[in-house]
């Protein structure tokens, strides 16, 4: 879908050209797809027989399962080791995370032809910086916002490799310096703007079955410029075919308040983690904790 303010829009965005590429970078990049596989299966052999690398699996998959799944736990471990490896190789790899189908785009082509802007809710689910690729590729490019670490110039190679990744076909990111102002400056000149719910706040919601403390920013952006909200979900099928699908555009003003956008966000995030556990990125970072009396 073509950019509706041509030029003009372009010129505002921010931070379009990708990360230059490290000696590291280009090395992991050079290898063959087809090695994909071969490779992860002897880095997931070696992580196996770590402990603490299992360890740590069991300790994300434990925070993200323990009170609503805790008899999938084991299970959640070894493929969330596994998928780890995975996702490490294939962000090498963009031809095999960047194309992949996108069920329903025109809930968000339908939402940029209002010419409102639209906040994309999306957590660290999935192989997400090649679900932004996918939106692109398929024609709806999306602006991302990003912590501004990700973005220096000496950031760490995997950071700035998921990044290149992530601005592929035409996507671009809006650094977190910018601030709750810029982010909403982007929504009013009716842009789509990715923005992870699931990052450590001072808002107390439960997720999961358990408390945590998050960020309504997202939902407030929303609220505040009258953008309409669309989640994005990341799926894996039993073969490991990775997919994405958005939902239907919400009404900001359909829920009272942005903690209750918030909350419904949450909620109907929860069904697409539990079918893929392994799947979430991380989740201990993803997340304040409650602190219990």
């Amino acid at each position: 879908m073509a950019d509706h303010a041509g030029s003009t829009r372009d010129q505002q965005r921010v931070s379009k050209r990708p990360p230059k590429a490290s000696v590291a970078m280009l090395a992991r990049s050079a290898v063959p797809d087809r090695l994909v596989p071969a490779i992860t299966r002897a880095r997931v052999k070696r992580k196996r027989a770590s402990d603490p690398a299992v360890a740590k699996a069991r300790a994300e998959m434990e925070f993200l399962l323990g009170a609503v799944k805790p008899e999938d736990i084991d299970r959640a471990t070894d493929a969330y080791l596994e998928r780890d490896v995975l996702r490490s190789e294939l962000r090498y790899h963009p031809r095999l995370i960047a194309r992949q189908s996108v069920s329903n785009l025109e809930a968000l082509t339908r939402a940029r032809s209002t010419g409102r802007g639209v906040v994309l809710s999306f957590l660290h689910h999935g192989h997400y910086e090649g679900a932004m690729a996918s939106l692109a590729w398929a024609g709806e490019p999306v602006g991302m916002l990003v912590s501004d670490d990700m973005l220096a110039p000496d950031a760490p190679t995997f950071l700035r490799q998921h990044i290149r990744v992530g601005r592929r076909n035409g996507n671009w990111t809006v650094p977190a310096s910018s601030g709750m102002a810029g982010s909403k400056a982007v929504l009013e000149r009716g842009e789509v703007l990715a923005v992870a719910t699931d990052v450590p706040g001072r808002s107390q919601l439960t997720f999961l079955g358990a408390e945590r403390l998050g960020s309504s920013g997202a939902a407030r952006m929303a609220i505040d410029t009258n953008a309409l909200v669309l989640m994005l979900f990341s799926r894996c099928s039993p073969e490991g075919i990775l997919s994405v699908e958005l939902s239907e555009p919400l009404e900001p003003h359909d829920f009272a308040a942005p903690h209750d956008l918030l909350l419904h966000l949450l909620t109907t995030h929860e069904a697409p983690v539990l079918a893929w556990p392994e799947g979430y990125h991380q989740p201990r970072l993803r997340w304040g904790v409650t602190v219990q009396d």
